[in-house]
């Protein structure tokens, strides 16, 4: 770790959180100011977030209608959105994934559609996983309509009152993981709702939203 909200991801892999105070990260202004403090490497690609499970080739800029993006050597960047919902990052040697994994995208299938995504640009599995900062267990209370919406893990949902349930995404994500051959998953361990850097939608209404930022550090020849 190289502090609590950066990241040493391994495969020369770098990931860091923005803050409530770094702007937020929809602002193509604020987006730069904070990704050139971190020295992200250009040129940086972002997903629009529209909670779904569809992946595509990263490329320079704003790529509308999808929640997931393919890094490689060309565009080594990536910024996902976030003010609960987590990132999901998958690793390897010359290819990443990022995902925007909030609940409707789990329930999408986003997790498996990124491995697959990751196995058809490399031909081989992730080598591990990420799972970026969200809200967390008992500070995400979901109603029947989530509840029904898919086959949540159990070991991701703790019973509440009747009709509702606190539903631990992380957690479901690396179980939906494990599920997928791939057990080295690290997860950040920051809840978006109890740390007072951070904005939650939940928890604090409409507002910013972070950034997930995800580079790779340019090899030196």
């Amino acid at each position: 770790m190289v502090s609590d909200l950066q990241w040493d991801l391994g495969c020369g892999v770098q990931a860091a959180f923005s803050t409530a105070a770094d702007g937020d990260q929809r602002d193509p202004d604020c987006r730069g100011r904070w990704l050139a403090t971190l020295g992200v490497p250009l040129p940086v690609a972002v997903p629009e977030q529209v909670h779904g499970s569809r992946l595509c080739p990263a490329s320079p800029g704003w790529h509308r209608g999808v929640d997931g993006l393919v890094l490689d050597a060309g565009v080594p960047s990536a910024v996902i959105f976030g003010a609960d919902c987590p990132g999901l990052v998958l690793l390897g040697a010359r290819h990443v994934v990022v995902a925007h994994c909030g609940w409707r995208g789990i329930a999408a299938g986003m997790v498996a559609e990124a491995v697959a995504a990751f196995r058809a640009a490399s031909g081989v599995p992730p080598t591990g996983a990420f799972i970026g900062p969200s809200i967390t267990g008992t500070w995400y209370e979901v109603d029947a309509p989530v509840l029904q919406a898919f086959a949540w893990p159990e070991a991701g949902v703790i019973p509440g009152a009747p009709g509702k349930a606190w539903l631990d995404l992380p957690i479901v994500i690396t179980e939906l993981l494990a599920d997928e051959g791939i057990g080295t998953v690290r997860v950040s361990g920051v809840c978006t709702a109890q740390d007072p850097r951070l904005h939650s939608y939940r928890h604090r209404g409409p507002g910013l939203v972070q950034g997930l930022a995800v580079w790779r550090t340019p090899r030196t020849p």
